[in-house]
């Protein structure tokens, strides 16, 4: 049986609550793109992107987004050659954030199931952003590998801040306001207290929090549920 007119224009204009619905799931809006340069790749097969802006000046850049992704609002922000950047299957950026590349061969890898609500990452000097499996991010995270300037000793003449990578492994919570500086390694099931300022690596299983953070609690892990009181 055909389709009713009334049908066709609600499937073609959705009321606002089957909108909103597909906003959430990351179902509208398109992904614009502003490259310059030669062999660049963006693959997205099977991921739901809304608001999504690749911005590229270089060459021979890859950005990957596995199946079952939903990202929001993310500028890919790439200057220079040979950066590469992936996210695992069924990873969520809901509401907004920035990966910001700069000089060449950056790396960020995001593990699959990971959740960030908003997150600036940076990108520089040939050094890498490593994500474990099933993370957490809330808001106004901020994650660097580099300074983006230099530090000079007056003495010698030698440049004393160069980037390092950063590495947080898997089932990591990192709470709102917080920053992490180069050359951290956070270990798995670790929890990052809201407005942490992380500029050392830290063990498995431990809360870390203040500025400089440094370790509140061991022997612990977390769990997304809100489980109940007895």
């Amino acid at each position: 049986m055909p389709k009713s007119r009334f049908v066709s224009l609600r499937e073609h204009f959705p009321g606002p609550a089957a909108f909103a619905r597909k906003l959430l799931r990351g179902e509208t809006g398109e992904v614009r793109k502003t490259i310059q340069g030669q062999e660049n790749i963006f693959e997205a097969v099977g991921a739901k992107l809304s608001g999504v802006h690749v911005d590229i000046i270089g060459d021979n850049n890859r950005i990957k987004i596995g199946p079952g992704s939903v990202l929001s609002n993310v500028h890919f922000r790439i200057r220079g050659s040979g950066h590469c950047i992936e996210f695992g299957e069924n990873c969520r950026v809901s509401r907004g954030g920035v990966l910001w590349f700069e000089d060449r061969d950056g790396l960020l890898q995001v593990g699959a199931d990971t959740t960030m609500v908003e997150v600036h990452i940076a990108v520089t000097e040939r050094s890498k952003v490593i994500i474990g499996e099933d993370c957490m991010f809330a808001n106004d995270i901020d994650i660097r590998t580099g300074d983006s300037h230099s530090v000079i000793d007056t003495q010698t003449g030698e440049r004393l801040n160069f980037a390092g990578d950063v590495v947080i492994s898997r089932h990591v919570w990192i709470a709102p306001h917080t920053v992490v500086l180069k050359g951290v390694n956070i270990g798995e099931n670790s929890i990052i207290a809201t407005g942490a300022v992380v500029t050392k690596s830290c063990e498995p299983g431990v809360i870390i929090g203040g500025n400089p953070a440094r370790v509140i609690k061991t022997g612990v892990s977390w769990t997304r549920e809100r489980i109940a009181r007895n």
